[in-house]
């Protein structure tokens, strides 16, 4: 495996729990990964929340580090990392919080591969800011070529044990 960097931005939008046709929320990310020749991989994340039909808003910023296992064909990549909270009101605080999360990957052939499954847990370090949001995810990635990649991917939320949102995250990126 060579090294590779890939930069990418993404889109969610987050669907009512129990109404598929209605906007909880729509969220955009870019991100920066860089792996190493030994799978280890470093890389950060910018995301922003815009909740529908209010003014409330906030942004997650973390950094975290992964290293991916290749088990015949399936890649699995597991990652640790910390990141702050920032909500964007006047009477609310901002707060750290860490994450831990695994993926498995499975191409399928040379250009489309399933991404079987992406589970994340999620949490403040301080119980009481009420940050548990776990998340798993399944989609699929198409490469355009030996640089440009697009995803689709149908994720599933909760915050503090209930539901939170489905949603459905398309995805870009570039890779050098």
């Amino acid at each position: 495996m060579a090294a590779d960097t890939a930069i990418g931005a993404s889109y969610t939008t987050e669907r009512v729990i129990d109404d598929f046709s209605a906007t909880k929320s729509s969220d955009w990310q870019v991100d920066i990964t860089h792996t190493f020749d030994n799978k280890v991989s470093i890389g950060g994340a910018v995301k922003y929340y815009d909740t529908a039909g209010t003014s409330d808003s906030k942004t997650n910023a973390q950094i975290g580090i992964g290293y991916t296992v290749n088990l015949e064909k399936l890649a699995l990549t597991g990652s640790v990392g910390v990141g702050q909270h920032f909500i964007h009101s006047d009477d609310s605080e901002n707060f750290p919080y860490y994450y831990v999360s695994l993926a498995g990957a499975l191409p399928i052939n040379d250009k489309w591969t399933w991404n079987a499954f992406r589970l994340r847990y999620r949490n403040a370090f301080d119980s009481d800011n009420d940050y548990n949001t776990p998340e798993v995810a399944t989609g699929v990635s198409y490469k355009v070529d030996g640089h440009n990649s697009l995803s689709l991917m149908v994720v599933y939320d909760w915050s503090e044990s209930e539901p939170s949102y489905t949603g459905l995250e398309f995805g870009y990126k570039y890779h050098f």
